[in-house]
């Protein structure tokens, strides 16, 4: 195998064990059922993560200007957090309202969009596979949302749309996370992103504040630490490969989250869930096989 080759799985199995911490950390505040509001549970995960990258940040500090990362601005930093902060309060509110591995498989057309954005931003190409594996992604999407078609009610339930617009978000993240990759360290990256998403969900947080237990706290906590390792993770994949090779690997999330769904909720995947993530996966397939091409 090929120096690239080797590179590509390494790429695969960081990003694989990102998709898996992710899984778990969404799963959190299904627990709580809505007791806490979503933008509450993401400046909880964004301040316990910045706690969490702190103390590694200032021990690399010196290690860091020696190797002289040649640093993007931190304006990408901190449209890393906005998107960041969006994605946490769209998939927090989604969970609660839709099963887990509906609300995983409609945020996984995250990759749907990154692909999007990869050509427009990164000028990474798609031929005609490529283009029917979007539109593909998106039918697979609306199979999984179970659109009501009578006349009455809301077509998309709210949980559902909460979904997607997290995906929308995650989808801009990825980008520019491949973007920033490699011209930053990742323990800079990942403490200037999780602290400006701490300062922009401050004030709405404190305008939503639900009393919670102190177990419940410490719950949502725990996402902090969980993030920042599969934020890691991430990056580390991000900067092995493409953003069109790794979308079929986080594609893993929409399994993770049956069997969590399944082991802990009894949430059983119906037809409609089954079908739609099947055509989901199915274009992350043919984007990886067929649709990927790369200036």
């Amino acid at each position: 195998m090929t120096g690239d080759g080797h590179a590509i799985i390494r790429a695969w199995l960081w990003v694989l064990l990102a998709t898996l911490l992710f899984a778990i950390m969404f799963t959190i505040p299904k627990f709580l059922d809505g007791s806490v509001a979503a933008v509450q549970v993401a400046f909880f995960r964004y301040c316990a993560g910045f706690l969490t990258i702190v103390p590694v940040f200032l021990m690399r500090r010196k290690s860091i200007r020696r190797e002289r990362h040649p640093i993007t601005g931190y304006g990408f930093h901190i449209l890393r957090a906005l998107m960041g902060s969006l994605s946490v309060v769209a998939i927090a509110y989604a969970v609660v309202e839709i099963p887990l591995a509906n609300a995983q498989a409609i945020n996984m057309t995250s990759g749907m969009f990154a692909a999007i954005f990869a050509v427009l931003v990164l000028r990474e190409r798609l031929n005609r596979f490529g283009t029917a594996a979007i539109f593909i992604s998106l039918a697979g999407a609306v199979v999984v949302a179970e659109p009501r078609l009578d006349a009455g009610g809301q077509w998309l339930s709210f949980g559902a749309l909460a979904a997607l617009a997290s995906a929308v978000a995650w989808g801009v993240d990825s980008i520019t996370l491949k973007y920033t990759s490699t011209r930053d360290d990742p323990a800079r990256q990942l403490c200037i992103v999780n602290g400006a998403a701490c300062l922009l969900l401050l004030g709405p947080a404190l305008y939503m504040w639900r009393d919670a237990p102190l177990a419940d706290c410490l719950l949502l906590l725990a996402m902090g630490p969980i993030a920042i390792f599969g934020q890691y993770c991430n990056i580390r994949g991000f900067r092995l490969a493409n953003a069109v090779d790794l979308t079929i690997i986080r594609y893993s999330g929409i399994v993770f989250a049956v069997l969590i769904g399944i082991a802990i909720f009894d949430e059983w995947p119906n037809l409609a869930t089954i079908l739609g993530s099947a055509m989901i996966f199915a274009s992350a397939f043919i984007m990886l096989r067929f649709g990927a091409r790369h200036p």
